[in-house]
């Protein structure tokens, strides 16, 4: 019998590798500053909604605290390239009925610590609505929302 229950448990076990609930992040890495988010559309607002958004994403992901620049351990800078809205849904009269909402940035994290680039690359956001429900501004802030977490995403993922 106990033979038996310790088959069972080394085969539960070994069922679980693999499977971890620590941070994908290297163990010097506890804090990040967003030093920079820049907007090289002509939307307005972006940038400083984008800024925020981050804040939002790196709290609630709980990975990495919010801090700044004296203080991080991984200094973090986002820009904003693209910005479009396209018609994305037509109704029998051939009226739009839906738009995209789509956002693109890129962003660079450098490790303060060992002084080198730790991780950098695209985002990108899209946002579908419905204008008679919804407006832009509105689908804009859902998008640049799921901008931040994209960002956040990459950074705390990075090898």
């Amino acid at each position: 019998m106990f033979r038996h229950s310790c088959a069972l448990a080394l085969t539960l076990l070994a069922g679980c590798c693999g499977y971890s609930t620590r941070s994908l992040l290297p163990s010097h890495l506890g804090s990040v500053a967003i030093v920079s988010v820049g907007n090289a559309t002509t939307q307005p607002g972006l940038a400083e909604a984008l800024a925020d958004s981050l804040t939002a994403a790196f709290t609630a992901d709980r990975n990495l605290r919010v801090t700044g620049p004296d203080n991080a351990d991984l200094l973090l800078t986002v820009t904003i390239t693209a910005y479009s809205r396209a018609a994305a849904a037509y109704d029998e009269q051939q009226t739009v009925s839906g738009y995209e909402v789509s956002i693109l940035g890129s962003f660079e994290a450098e490790d303060r610590l060992r002084n080198e680039p730790y991780s950098s690359g695209p985002a990108g956001a899209r946002v579908s609505y419905d204008p008679a429900s919804q407006s832009e501004e509105t689908a804009t802030g859902r998008a640049v929302a799921l901008l931040a977490r994209d960002v956040v995403r990459a950074v705390v993922t990075a090898w």
